[in-house]
């Protein structure tokens, strides 16, 4: 395999990365934002409508899929974490396109949303992560 390919091909796994820290990231910043209440949560559910304590329920929700992703092992605990995470960003942009918001209040969220659709694509699943880290599967033997 020439360096280039090798170059290309490492390029790749690389960017395959990126939806995915983009996602965990946007997911951390927001369950902090949603159990603070900041000011900016206050404003946003108060103009779509929505109870302060759904900013507590979705808090927690982001916290637990944070949890299930970063976890290694539990495949189908991540499939939810990554479906509760579309529920999350797809309700946030019909959620502002349903009051009239333009595209400045609900494009982020559909960005983010196909950002997770392309994190749970695109990241290797079971083994193949731990193999994709640099891990070994390996484990030592007892003497």
């Amino acid at each position: 395999m020439s360096t280039r390919t090798t170059s290309l091909t490492r390029s790749l796994k690389l960017a395959r990365w990126i939806p995915v820290a983009a996602v965990l990231a946007e997911t951390a910043v927001g369950a902090y934002w949603d159990l603070a209440r900041i000011s900016y949560v206050r404003d946003s559910f108060d103009h779509l409508g929505y109870p302060m304590y759904f900013a507590t329920i979705l808090g927690v929700a982001k916290t637990a899929a944070l949890a299930a992703i970063l976890t290694p092992g539990h495949p189908r605990t991540k499939e939810w974490a990554y479906a509760g995470l579309v529920f999350v960003y797809g309700g946030a942009a019909t959620s502002h396109m349903a009051v009239g918001d333009g595209p400045d209040k609900w494009a982020m969220p559909l960005f983010f949303l196909a950002a997770t659709f392309a994190a749970r694509a695109w990241l290797p699943q079971g083994t193949a992560t731990l193999r994709a880290l640099g891990g070994s599967l390996h484990r030592p033997q007892p003497a």
